[in-house]
Parts: structure tokens; sequence; C-alpha cells
């Protein structure tokens, strides 16, 4: 039997010093049948240049170059338009994937018929303040809109979903979190969510995310203007949001 054919998207702007590592983690994967699918967002260091030097490689890579640089939900947007796969998989140009990634994910929504996939993954966390830690992220077998509002358990590069159901989706340039805007959106829908518990992606922790204050920030816009939640309710998952990255913080600390 064929297999069906994955779409990976990766957007990236200035990532020379990691997007080799990125691309090479695809390379290795063991499901083969893939396009990656790289939209380079007007990049001023050497970004392309590594791009390029793997398309005489594996002519399963594909590079976009953005004329300006539009910033990371319209690259990704970008990426969703040109797949032809009928799943698409999602892996920022910092993050690492294993070798058996795609494999497991693939066999898991088989098995139970599910229209997005999701990995637990290890953050890794690197500066001059932490040195070098890393902390495995666990995730449930299911997650529904309301436990999603508590906590974004789901890594934007562990995501595997089949292309139809983002119809009439896409990732909102108006939010700094896009991708949780995007599964909430899912999720609201009733599309059914699987996870996988097993580590299969690094994520280099750093950027929008590290900054909690402005974290906190955004996504209490995300639930009064995305999700339109009254005031109590946004409120209460608030709370739920900020308890649990308090216990994030308290684990990483204690290393």
């Amino acid at each position: 039997m064929m297999k069906q054919l994955v779409s990976i998207i990766m957007p990236v702007y200035n990532g020379e010093k990691t997007i080799e590592k990125a691309i090479r983690s695809v390379l290795s994967q063991t499901y083969e049948n893939f396009e990656l699918i790289v939209i380079d967002d007007n990049s001023t260091d050497d970004t392309a240049k590594i791009v390029n030097s793997f398309l005489d490689i594996d002519k399963r890579i594909i590079l976009i170059k953005n004329k300006e640089n539009c910033g990371v939900s319209v690259s990704r947007n970008i990426g969703c338009k040109s797949a032809r796969g009928e799943y698409i998989a999602f892996l920022d140009s910092d993050d690492v994937w294993m070798e058996n990634k795609l494999e497991k994910q693939i066999n898991l929504m088989q098995e139970k018929d599910c229209d997005l996939a999701y990995t637990a993954y290890t953050i890794v966390y690197s500066s001059k303040r932490l040195l070098k830690k890393e902390i495995l992220y666990q995730v449930p077998e299911t997650v529904s809109y309301e436990e999603l509002l508590k906590e974004n358990v789901i890594g934007c590069s562990t995501v595997l979903l089949r292309a139809k159901a983002m119809n009439n989706h896409e990732f909102d340039r108006n939010y700094i979190h896009e991708d949780f805007v995007l599964w909430l959106g899912l999720a609201k829908e009733g599309k059914k969510f699987c996870g996988l518990n097993e580590n299969l992606v690094l994520y280099a922790y750093g950027g929008r995310s590290s900054n909690k204050i402005l974290a906190a920030k955004n996504r209490w816009i995300i639930y009064r203007r995305s999700q339109k939640l009254s005031f109590p309710m946004a409120l209460y998952y608030m709370n739920c949001y900020l308890i649990n990255a308090l216990k994030k913080y308290i684990k990483l600390v204690t290393l």
C-alpha cells in the first residue's frame, strides 16, 4: 500500500546556527514519504545558502523565499498552501525530531482515527543564567477544548495533522501564540486530538515563550479577544495557566 505523503512546514528567519540540524533530523526519518517545505522569511544571514546546499542532495526539499519579512504565521500559512500531502507537520528551524517521530505518529493517527497528533518533548534550556538544562514535558492521551484553555500541552513542532482538518483554518498573525489559537479553533470545532507520551522532539526554549510577562499578557488577550471568554471565565483559565507555569518554573529551578 502506498504510504501517504506528509508535508513538513518549516518557517525560518536568520536560522543559520540551527537549521542544518533541523533539516538533518527530517532527512533521517524512518517514514520517508515526505516533502520538506522551508519558508525563508527574508533572512539576512546564510540561512538560504545552507538550505540551498541540501536541494541537490534531496529532491524532497522545497525552498520558498519571502520577498519581505512576513512573520512566522504568514510563513506557515504560505507553506500550508503549498503543501501537497494528506498530512501536515510543523517543525521550527531550531527544533529537532527523533528519527521515528513521523512513523510513530502516522501509526497512532491511523489506529485512533484522529485529526491531530502531538507528542511529549524535551525542553532544552540553554543560557548564561541557566547553563544547560533539559526537562521532559509529558502529554495526556487526548485533550479537550476546555483542557487546552487551562494549559497548552501541544508543542508546535510535535504536531502532525490531517490536511483536510486545516480547511477554513490558518495561523492568525494577530496573536503571538498563533499555534495555540489554531489548536483551540480545531478543538472547539470538534476535531479529535491524540497524544503520544513519548519524547520525540527536542524543543529549543527561547524567543517569545521565554518572556513570561509577555506570554501571560498574550494569553489573556487570547482568552478575551480570540476566544471571547467572559471576564470571570477568562480569569478562571488565567489562574489555571499561571499555576501550571509556576509548576514548570519550580521544576526548572530545582533541577
